[in-house]
């Protein structure tokens, strides 16, 4: 591999799978180990999901009007668990299912003597490993990638000496050391002439268990450079062979029979040379990888993994580990999802526990989102369309949800899901009466058509989608004194201050968290209304609905600032902030919506901006590495540089793996984050605040919305060179930017795929002059904003002069 600047290089191996590199190619995923005589390398398949159970739900709609009246009566407590007590009554036993390993390739080769130059890699822009020592004489070297080509994961062990390489090569269950508790899967071994298999099958038996007895498994066939080769038991044994190429496909819920039989007819006729399999899958990876690129100046670019943590430790992120981390998200999101496939979940697609954190649901009060900020602005629209495809696909699910849980037409999304069901399955009151999670998603909707142009999306699929959440609304809200009231309202997960009370906690979910009017909801109702009116009035579908609709949106209950000058998070007079919390829900009309313009001067943007900082401030200790990095973008928003690259910096210091995966909190007890929060062996590792770190890194350096752009409107003084190829913008736009400050000059390159007029505001710098070249003629601008008609053929240049 070459020395560059996508390389992420460790000097050590892995203690556990949460150390390992992660390759993928969107369906499959594995991370080997890097360990020289027991190597291991865990194996994941996104659709491996066990122990769900999926029940008839019941109608509990009649609950609905007795939560109001408890509270419009005060009782919190009663009305925060009612519909959990009725379900419970009702005996219903619905259960997500949990993400788990599909098994371990195991590799096991002498050592003659101690180990020298040791280190394993990553390249991101080939999503292949390597791991490299020498012993004696002797260079080994390990590679791993899974192919975007052919569904196979591939690992080529080389020799720099002929006949030098001997192993025992076999398939097992995943550490079982990573197991809380034995999981209820069954697996069995072997290995023939050169094959290895493992078959997993669900051993619980449940009625409403979706997975009880059904079967997967993994087949591997192994190819020798010279060499022996045969089997013993379940280990494939090696001696003295030249190179050893082995190749792993995997079946999910098939007959293992049948699955078998297929996989090694489809390894016996494919290619069997490691540099053509790797040539095919580069060419797909980098195809996604390079639509967008991002690079600081930085004084190098191959410091170790575990260099750049200890110097980031001190508390500033290296440069270098900045500009890793932007590409790192990127890259697991490519190695993560892909169309057809399932959407990336709390963990990408890489898991080593059999009861995962969270269980690795799909969850939508925030992760799941996050995880996608980057893909419209980083030209990966079709990874948004895993997310598109998998909650269309349970459609009837979510309008039984709506009938049965609240009594209404439209569709009610849960804020958690997993792949066998859509209906409800957790009855806590902030999952449960949460309603905005189907109104986020449709902002990735919209937002699609809005990237793209795409407008058979926006009339097939946006649309209705949209408006099954405003048949929902139309149901559910009460009008009250001219004013739409939402009741039950939930702001993800937070609660107000009045309801930490001792005589307040509940038996079944601690302190409540149903309320009246979050802005939260509030504002997701406004953004699904004004999305939905504008497009409307483009395309004339629904047109006879848009006066009640416009109707609606008059009466939306107006936004409050409180005592302190922060927004209030809650708009009914009973409900007093709380800024100890990680969620920061109330700030979506400024991020991830555009309701409210954060530059604008206004007192409620300011409001806005004094929210988000007592955050960071005082609710410092209650934060998460997702937290910091969703507070990244809202500061990015502000043109706040200082602070979205303080967030960066915190993350480094205290959420960052060995692999750079980023980990909900700190375990050390720093005080930087919340420390309370532990699963197994350690502090949950999720993989959205790697995902929004990415995210922020564009919003730092464009903002976008229909007919505006913002060049460069949060960028950090200590970035002082760097440059960003085709970042995508609302409106269909692409830009380019490279800048140099202490040369004094940023140049923008521009290009519409219609034309538009956009106003454009650059960085906010003492500037001497802007000039524009418009493919024809060079012209000077004053000032750093002005309006251009962009012209589809042209591309336009411009360039920025600074002060020195």
């Amino acid at each position: 591999m070459s020395d560059h600047k996508d390389i992420l290089r460790m000097l050590t191996p892995a203690g556990w799978w949460r150390d390992a590199f992660p390759v993928g190619n969107g369906t499959i995923g594995a991370m080997p180990y890097g360990r020289i005589a027991n190597e291991r390398i865990l194996i994941n398949h996104e659709r491996l999901w066990y122990g769900g159970t999926v029940d008839k739900l019941p109608d509990i709609s009649a609950a609905l009007p007795r939560l109001r009246e408890l509270m419009r009566q005060g009782d919190y407590t009663a009305a925060n668990d009612l519909y959990q007590r009725t379900l419970e009554q009702a005996g219903y036993q619905g259960n997500c299912a949990m993400y788990h390993p599909a098994g371990d390739l195991l590799i096991d080769m002498p050592v003659n003597q101690p180990f020298r130059d040791y280190g394993r890699s990553l390249d991101m822009s080939s999503a292949i490993t390597e791991t490299h020592w020498n012993d004696g004489e002797i260079t080994f070297s390990r590679d791993v990638f899974v192919s975007r080509a052919d569904d196979t994961i591939a690992i080529r062990i080389r020799a720099s000496h002929p006949g030098s390489i001997n192993a025992n090569i076999r398939l097992a269950a995943h550490d079982l050391n990573d197991a809380e508790k034995p999981p209820d899967i069954a697996f069995s071994s072997s290995a023939t002439a050169n094959e290895i298999r493992l078959c997993g099958r669900y051993t619980r038996e449940n009625g409403k268990t979706t997975t009880a007895g059904r079967e997967f498994g993994i087949l591997g066939r192994v190819f020798l450079r010279k060499g022996e080769l045969k089997a013993e038991g379940d280990t494939l044994v090696v001696k003295q062979a030249d190179e050893v190429l082995i190749r792993l496909k995997v079946f999910v819920y098939e007959n293992p029979g049948t699955a078998f039989q297929r996989l090694s007819k489809e390894l016996a006729e494919t290619e069997t040379d490691f540099i053509t399999l790797s040539a095919a899958h580069m060419q797909l990876h980098r195809k996604l990888y390079n639509r967008t690129t991002f690079e600081l100046d930085t004084p190098t670019s191959n410091t170790p993994n575990e260099t750049l943590l200890l110097q980031a430790y001190d508390g500033k992120a290296p440069l270098e580990l900045v500009e890793k981390m932007a590409n790192y998200g990127r890259y697991l999101l490519i190695c993560s999802s892909r169309p057809g496939g399932l959407p990336s979940n709390l963990q990408g697609i890489w898991n080593g526990d059999y009861q995962p954190p969270w269980l690795c649901f799909f969850m939508i009060n925030e992760n799941l989102q996050m995880n996608y900020w980057q893909a419209l602005p980083g030209q990966l629209p079709e990874m948004l369309l895993a997310v598109v495809d998998f909650y269309t696909a349970f459609l009837e699910d979510f309008r039984e949800n709506a009938r049965k849980l609240y009594g209404c037409d439209g569709i009610f999304i849960p804020a958690l899901i997993s792949p066998e069901t859509g209906l409800s399955t957790f009855s806590g009151s902030w999952i449960i009466n949460w309603i905005s999670g189907a109104g986020w998603l449709a902002q990735h909707i919209y937002d699609y058509y809005q990237f793209t142009g795409d407008r058979d999306f926006l009339t097939r699929r946006a649309m209705p989608f949209m408006k099954e959440i405003i048949d929902f609304y139309q149901g559910f809200l009460e009008e009250e004194n001219g004013e739409l009231r939402f009741c039950p309202s939930v702001s993800p997960e937070n609660w107000p201050i009045e309801f930490n009370a001792p005589e307040l906690q509940t038996e079944t979910s601690g302190t409540p968290r149903v309320t009246v009017n979050s802005l939260m909801d509030v504002a997701v109702a406004k953004e699904v209304l004004r999305n939905m009116i504008a497009a409307v009035q483009e395309t004339g579908l629904y047109g006879e609905k848009l006066p009640e609709w416009q109707q609606m949106l008059d009466k939306m209950p107006p936004y409050r600032i409180n005592s302190d000058g922060a927004i209030c998070e809650w708009l009914h007079n009973d409900f007093s902030d709380n800024y100890h919390h990680r969620h920061q829900s109330h700030l979506y009309p400024v991020f991830p919506g555009q309701e409210i313009d954060p530059v604008d001067g206004s007192e409620l943007a300011g409001a806005f901006k004094t929210a988000v900082d007592k955050r960071l401030v005082i609710g410092l200790g209650q934060q998460t590495g997702w937290s910091l990095a969703h507070m990244a973008n809202i500061n990015a928003r502000f043109g706040d540089s200082d602070t979205a690259a303080a967030c960066f910096d915190l993350i480094a210091q205290c959420c960052l793996g060995k692999n750079f995966f980023t980990y909900h909190n700190d375990y050390r007890g720093m005080g930087i984050t919340m420390n309370d929060c532990f699963f197994n062996r350690s502090t949950p590792f999720q993989i959205d605040a790697n995902m929004g770190l990415t995210a922020a890194v564009y919003e730092m350096l464009l903002y976008s919305a229909p007919g505006r752009l913002r060049l460069l409107p949060a960028l950090p003084e200590r970035w002082r060179k760097g440059r960003i190829t085709n970042l995508g913008a609302r409106g269909r736009i692409t830009v380019s930017i490279s800048w140099d400050l202490d040369a004094g000059q940023i140049d923008y390159n521009l290009h519409s795929q219609c034309q538009q007029e956009v106003e454009i505001t650059c960085r906010k710098n003492p500037v001497t002059h802007l000039e524009l070249f418009d493919g024809n003629r060079c012209r000077t601008i004053s000032g750093t904003g002005f309006k251009l008609t962009l012209n589809p053929k042209v591309n336009y240049i411009i360039t920025q002069k600074l002060k020195p």
